[in-house]
This record gives C-alpha cells, structure tokens and sequence, in this order.
C-alpha cells in the first residue's frame, strides 16, 4: 500500500498546518484496468485463504452502490437501510444486461481477491443475500433483507445454507430461497413466472415474491445470472426486465457512533463512478421527497472530496454502458478533484494557503444574453487580496473547494471548467476588480472570445422548452410531452451540447420521467438529425427509445 502525505488545506480550506496522510492503494490507471477486467471475468471459483468457496462477488464483477449527495457521506447508511439493517448494493458484470442503475453516481466496493493481492484491508464479512432483481427491500423482510416479506423466518433458517468448508462470512449468509428450496434457475421460473398483481393483491410481483439467493454459494449466483437474464416472466414486470438491477444486501456495521456512519466501509472503496449517459433517479423506499433527474458527475466529484478528507484517494470513473465491454469503465483525468498518486492537482502545489474569499452568494438574475433568469455567483474578495497569475489557481480552488458542492454550481456548469476559465478572465483582463459575478451556466470558450465578452460569454441554444400534458388517443392515459424550440445556433451544435443545455433547463422537473435512461437524448439527436429546420420538436420521455436506428426507424418516436 502506498501511503502518501499530501497537503490538502488548500482543497480543504484547513489549516496549511493540518496535513493529511491519504492512503493511495493503487495508481488511477491500475485501478480502473482491474475494474475493467472483473466486470469482464466471467468465473465462479472463488475461494478464500481457508480454500472455502465464495460468492462471485469475491473474485469477479463489480459491486457498486449508487447514492444521493447531499448533507451527508455517500457511505453512511441511510435511515431506510437502519432500519433494514444492510444497505442496497448491484452487482455488475458483462454477462447480465443491466445499464441501468437507480442513480448516475456512486461508489464501487474492492474485490476481496484484488484487496488481498494489493496488501489492502480485506472485507471477509458482511454479504448477506443478493435478489434477481430490486427486491422491494425494507424492514418487512427478516434477516437484514433476505427473509420472505411480512412472514417470519423459517425455523432453523440456514440449515441448507452452509458451504463446504465453511467460509470466513458463514455465520451472516443465507437467502430465502434455500428455505423454499429453490436451489436453481428453472424451479424459480416454475414458481413466479406467472406472478403478477391485480387490483385486490397488488404485491403480487415479483419484486415482492421473489426469494432471495446465498450470497457465498457459487450455484445461487449461477441461478441468479441465468434467472435475471430470462426469468421466463407471462405478464409484464415493471422491474423483472434484464436492463435493470440486481439488488445485493451487505450487513451495516455495528460499531459506528452514531449508528448513520458507514466509516468502517472506508478502506473497501475503490473507485466512485458516473454514468455519463443517464440523469435517471428512481423513487425508492424511505425517501422523503419526490426524485429529480442529475447528471452525475458533480455528485461523484463531491464524493471523491469528502473521502479524500478522511484520508483515502480514490479515482473517479466513467461508467459506460454504451462502450463495449472491456471499455465499460473509463479514467478521465479532466473529472478528478483531488491529487491521485502523488500528482497535485493544478493550485495546490504547496503554495502558501490563504483565506481569499470574503463572502460568496447566489443570486437569481435575469440575463439579457439568454433572455431568461439564471444563478449568478456574487464573490466578494477579502479586502487587500490582490489575485494575478500567480495565485489564481490557488484563488479558484479555495473557491471551487466552498462552493463547488453547492446546488447551483452543480447542476449548471455544463461546460466543464466554465468557472475557473471567469475567474481567470477577470484576474487577467479586469486585475482591480475585488467582485466577481460568475455564472456556471457560460461556455468555456478561447482566451481572445473570453476577453472581447467582457468574460461573458453567451451561447443561446435553446429559445424556448416548454411542457404540456397530453392524452395518449388509443390507451387514454396521460403523458407529459416538451416542447422545444432550437435557436439557429442550437440547430447547428453538437446533440450532446444540445442535450446538456435542455437538460439544465428542464431535467430536474418532475415531468421528466424517463420510459428508459437515455431516452430524451435519443430522441433529440434524431430530431436534430433528421428535422433540424422543423420550427419546434415535441420530446416525450416517457418513450422507450433504446439505440439510434431503433429511434430513427420510429421517426423519433418510439
């Protein structure tokens, strides 16, 4: 394990004199090519230092936990999973079909196999049970989410359960489908297949029904691969589809103080992950409020932060589902927030931290350029700070380090290094000035472009993005549909440009539901593509486009 002493103050706004030892346990590019190769080892020996078999888990596949940000650490327990008493983890790996996670960020857990092999801690215990599919989890279900939901467990509920020689996690593991004996892939499909609700039962389904699989035995994790792959379902399941997720319980560790901190799952993190392609945010079971579609990159860089303030480095990595297997996880240096392997991140090359920033404060502003209200960030600067080229980086991480998190700087610098290409703007052009107002909202755009706007450059993509409700003529149910009206500039940029602007003005509404991730960005690259001079295009997200031909041959309507 390399262990590296890094000044983090600047990142942090600490004390210079408060340096951390952050503990590196691999380089970036190691990392993310052995997360490469379990999501790609399509094997079921594994074995602990006892020669005990172990859940596929321990050896191959990634395990990963998609989270909120907010007012929290994304590894502490959320009060529905202490109340269960595990927390929700899925299960990746090439041979099942999933590409669509419950949130576009979160955090990977190390194998237990590569912790070995790297002199790192090892997690041996604590893997409860793993579902086919989103098990419906909660209190209601015994035995930290693996018993049978409203019902008791079954006397002597791991009699069938242990392994030969028993493993390191035997006390803990058990799923309920070895009490009804459903030990394979087929008795499973004999007994829900035909499960669906009615309007008298409607937990009849299958994400209530199903049993849940032994998370160390090798045969439960074959039946649960070839179950969630064709699980040979008679009626239509919102959540038996093999797009989806599996759910996979871990145990909450008991010792925390309060019981909400998940730190003792601090060494086991390897990597935090975005998916680039999907905003999507299930409603699940304990939230408080109603879910709201975000681009995943602030949250995972927010992630990356807090746990480097506890002493770990870790990368943040690309998850892409649209990329071939071997390239489904990607490192994008331009993503990371803090140094990695020893190199410092631009502004914090041990210069001398300073307090730079007197007081910072969003505001709500009408912008002529766009011709519509936007967030402004109003920096006022400490009096007699005087920031140049010297310090400017310095200047813009001890800013990005206090606000960056914030609500408004993530959900509308859509152009990456929006902020810091403002802040050196100013620094450069305007050197007297001791206020700023920055708008994450502006292109990153050449220094000559940056200069003649007066470092206020405007790109108008989008004229107009308005939502209605309509009603479907054949089934008479009601959908939302948007709206958009393209400026002739919009008409001419990038679909993926296009799609961020849209995004950033209307994919944080409730109406924006998507029928499957991805689907309103498929059907604005058709619409740009194939009717760029229509006066307005009429988006649905309910639609379940899926590729680009499938989109096109739907004349953008799937």
């Amino acid at each position: 394990m390399n262990k590296l002493t890094l000044a983090i103050a600047l990142l942090l706004g600490a004390p210079a004199t408060h340096a951390v030892t952050v503990v590196a346990v691999d380089t970036p590019e190691n990392t993310v090519k052995r997360i490469n190769a379990n999501y790609n080892a399509i094997r079921g020996d594994c074995k602990d230092p006892t020669g005990a078999p172990r859940g596929y888990y321990y050896c191959s596949g990634v395990t990963v936990r998609m989270v909120d940000d907010g007012p929290f650490n994304p590894w502490d327990y959320s009060p529905y999973a202490l109340k269960t008493g595990a927390s929700s983890f899925s299960w990746i790996r090439a041979d099942l079909s999933t590409n669509r996670l419950i949130r576009p960020a979160g955090f990977i857990l190390r194998t237990p196999e590569d912790a070995r092999r790297l002199k790192a801690p090892v997690m041996e215990t604590g893997f409860m049970c793993i579902y086919s599919f989103d098990g419906f989890t909660g209190p209601e279900r015994q035995w930290h989410g693996c018993g049978p939901f409203n019902a008791a467990l079954p006397a002597n509920h791991q009699a069938r359960s242990a392994t030969t020689p028993a493993n390191l996690n035997a006390a803990l593991a058990w799923g309920s489908c070895d009490s009804l004996e459903v030990n394979d892939a087929e008795q499973w499909r004999r007994r829900w297949s035909g499960t669906r609700p009615t309007l008298l039962n409607p937990m009849n389904r299958i994400q209530v029904q199903q049993c849940s699989w032994n998370a160390e035995q090798p045969s439960d994790w074959d039946a649960m691969i070839k179950v969630h792959q064709a699980p040979g379902t008679r009626f239509t399941d919102t959540f038996a589809r093999k797009e989806l997720i599996n759910e996979f319980l871990l145990r909450n560790d008991q010792t925390g103080t309060p019981k909400s901190d998940g730190s003792a799952r601090l060494p086991y993190i390897d990597a935090f992950v975005w998916d680039p392609n999907s905003t999507y945010v299930a409603n699940t079971r304990g939230d408080t409020s109603k879910a709201k579609a975000t681009v995943g990159l602030k949250p995972a860089q927010a992630f990356q932060r807090k746990l480097y303030a506890q002493g770990y480095a870790v990368p943040v990595l690309r998850m892409d589902f649209t990329r071939p297997p071997s390239e489904r996880f990607s490192y994008v240096a331009d993503d990371q927030v803090v140094p990695l392997g020893g190199r410092p991140q631009a502004g914090n090359d041990g210069q001398e931290n300073r307090d730079y920033i007197d007081s910072a404060t969003w505001i709500r502003r009408h912008d002529p350029g766009m011709g519509r209200e936007e967030w402004t960030l109003n920096v006022v600067l400490k009096p007699g700070v005087k920031i140049d080229a010297s310090n400017v980086q310095a200047a813009y991480e001890a800013l990005e380090s206090r606000y960056g998190d914030g609500q408004h700087w993530r959900e509308n610098e859509i152009y990456p290094g929006s902020m810091r290409a403002q802040v050196e703007c100013l620094v450069s052009n305007y050197p007297g000035k001791s206020e700023w107002n920055l708008e994450p909202f502006r292109p990153t755009v050449n220094p000559d472009e940056m200069k003649r706007s007066g470092c206020n450059p405007v790109r108008k993509l989008i004229e107009a993005a308005l939502w209605s409700e309509q009603t479907d003529s054949k089934s008479g149910t009601t959908f939302f549909g948007l709206q958009v009206v393209p400026t002739q500039i919009g008409r001419q940029a990038s679909s993926d440009d296009l799609y961020a602007e849209l995004f950033r003005q209307r994919g944080r509404d409730e109406q924006w539901q998507e029928g499957v991730a991805g689907s309103v960005k498929l059907q604005l690259a058709c619409l740009r593509k194939n009717y760029s001079q229509k006066k307005d295009w009429n988006l649905e997200p309910f639609r379940k486009a899926t590729s680009p031909a499938q989109t096109e041959a739907a004349l953008c309507n799937p």
